[in-house]
């Protein structure tokens, strides 16, 4: 911008450069107004653009609280409780066998379940199931004989830490207290129990093992007093 004309300075003093002219003020003040309200715009812009995502946060959230726990119930709902069950083919209110081993009998398959190994005051019973599981069904009973590989069907107990064996004790009359071999019976694929009783041991015993005859049916059975 030119600058305006200089006055011609006395001989007595100094030149002096005249001030340039400033803008109008109404000017300024205008460009201020519309600046403060550009930026109240903005502000007010940004702050419901805030609140709507701080919603939208808190509904997630929300949404999230709803399922957790359905779908906690769900996977307990799927899990299946781990019970013995009585095995298949056993009669009506039959023990349930704890522990099962399959041995060959006579005829076929026999599955032998432990049920209990319990204290009663000086004498130790067990509690046995036969189950005969033969391919061919002989359309009879089958006699714990039979099932025992038509052997005497002698069960005994074994405490490995004493080396002891335990056989079945006799009443006054020498009848061992445990089931008949030749009388005991059930038809193929159903379950007949035994009930075989012994002196109790020590108390510092807690398990033992069971046979039949020369086999282990049940390694380290528990026993409950």
């Amino acid at each position: 911008m030119p600058h305006p004309p200089f006055r011609r300075a006395r001989p007595n003093q100094p030149t002096r450069r005249a001030q340039p002219t400033r803008p109008a003020q109404p000017a300024r003040r205008t460009s201020v107004v519309l600046s403060g309200l550009l930026l109240a715009g903005l502000a007010a812009t940004g702050c419901s653009s805030g609140s709507g995502s701080g919603a939208g946060a808190g509904a997630g959230a929300e949404g999230d609280r709803k399922t957790t726990p359905a779908q906690t119930g769900s996977v307990a709902d799927d899990r299946s409780p781990a019970v013995a069950s009585a095995q298949p083919g056993g009669a009506p209110g039959s023990p349930a066998a704890a522990r099962t081993t399959r041995i060959k009998g006579a005829g076929g398959n026999v599955d032998v379940g432990f049920v209990d190994l319990r204290v009663d005051g000086r004498l130790l019973q067990l509690d046995l199931l036969f189950t005969p599981r033969y391919a061919d069904d002989p359309g009879t009973e089958i006699s714990l004989y039979e099932m025992a590989g038509r052997r005497d069907a002698s069960v005994t107990l074994i405490d490995t830490t004493n080396l002891l064996r335990y056989t079945v004790v006799e009443d006054s009359g020498g009848v061992a207290l445990a089931p008949a071999a030749g009388t005991t019976r059930a038809r193929n694929n159903e379950a007949v129990s035994g009930t075989y009783t012994f002196a109790a041991p020590p108390a510092s015993v807690t398990a033992l093992d069971v046979y039949l005859n020369d086999q282990l049916i049940v390694d380290d059975a528990p026993i409950s007093r």
